[in-house]
Order: C-alpha cells, then sequence, then structure tokens
C-alpha cells in the first residue's frame, strides 16, 4: 500500500486532486513528524489478510494475504503504463476506496482474474468464476483461502490493521 501512496504523490503533480474531507484520523498512518501516509482500499475487491493462511499443497501452509500482497506489488510494477489512482467513496472504516489502473489494465479486475483476489460483492464476479473454472491463483492451491470478511469475522485480533 506504501507503493501505491507513492505513486499518487508522484502523480498529484500532474492530475488535479479534489479536496476531501476525513471523519476520523484513524485512516491517517503517521510515518514521522512532517510525513503521513493514508490508508485506501481497492474498490470491488477483497484480499485475503495478513496471516491468513490455505494451503498451497497437501503439506504446505502458505500465508495467502503475503501471496496476495506480493501479486498486487508484482503487476504494479510489472504492468506498462502511467499508474491512475482515482478516489471514489469512503468505506466503513473511512479508508479511501480507489479504482487503480496501470495503463488500460483495471488492476482490481486483473487480481480477481488471475485468482489472487475476490470479487467484493459482484463487481467482478464473471472474473472470479473464470478463474475459479481455470483453477488460476489460489483456485489451484489445495486448500484456498476462506473468504476473507469471513475470516476476519472467526480472527478479531489477528486481523491486518492495514498499516
Amino acid at each position: 500500500m506504501k507503493f501505491v501512496i507513492f505513486y499518487v504523490l508522484l502523480i498529484s503533480q500532474t492530475l488535479a486532486l479534489s479536496d476531501f474531507t476525513l471523519n476520523s484520523e484513524k485512516t491517517l498512518y503517521i510515518v514521522d513528524g512532517d510525513s503521513i501516509s493514508m490508508q485506501m482500499r481497492i474498490y470491488g475487491i477483497d484480499a485475503p489478510e495478513i496471516k491468513q493462511t490455505c494451503k498451497k499443497t497437501q503439506h504446505q501452509i502458505v500465508d495467502c494475504g503475503r501471496e496476495s500482497k506480493a501479486h498486487l506489488k508484482k503487476l504494479l510494477k510489472t504492468t506498462s503504463g502511467k499508474l491512475l489512482i482515482k478516489p471514489v467513496a469512503f468505506d466503513h472504516y473511512n479508508r479511501i476506496l480507489v479504482r487503480v489502473h496501470k495503463g488500460d489494465i483495471d488492476i482490481a479486475k486483473l487480481m480477481v482474474a488471475q485468482g489472487m483476489a475476490y470479487s467484493y460483492k459482484n463487481i467482478y464476479r464473471q472474473e472470479e468464476t473464470l478463474a475459479k473454472s481455470k483453477k488460476l491463483g489460489f483456485w489451484g492451491f489445495y486448500k484456498p483461502p476462506i473468504q476473507p470478511y469471513k475470516w476476519r469475522k472467526k480472527n478479531p485480533k489477528r486481523r491486518n490493521n492495514h498499516n
């Protein structure tokens, strides 16, 4: 996420960003005395949390949250084109919901299509269904991760704080 923040700051000089008001400072991460970072959530997807495990093979347990995070970093680094981050709303945790594109590529859609994130509600349901049928990403694992919202409900103390 800090990688994404860097690009937002980098491109903000060339793009006009609208002002917005936060209801709480909880959305901010204080880096040091003169730097803040903001929590943003990619609109339309739900990815496994850090520490959320799944079974890659019958005998290999992996942190699917870290796998998903690494995949997102790789996509942002290797997909060609300019990075566009468009704020669309605030969620119930006051995080900024954003659409992320690299060139003409919808990164959220690609995460789901490659089996590395769930569709949030039905936004990318078609891509999720296709990824499952082709056993892409997590869907090719011996035991894929449970839906992140179910994991968060069962593990409230282990939940990633998104910082």
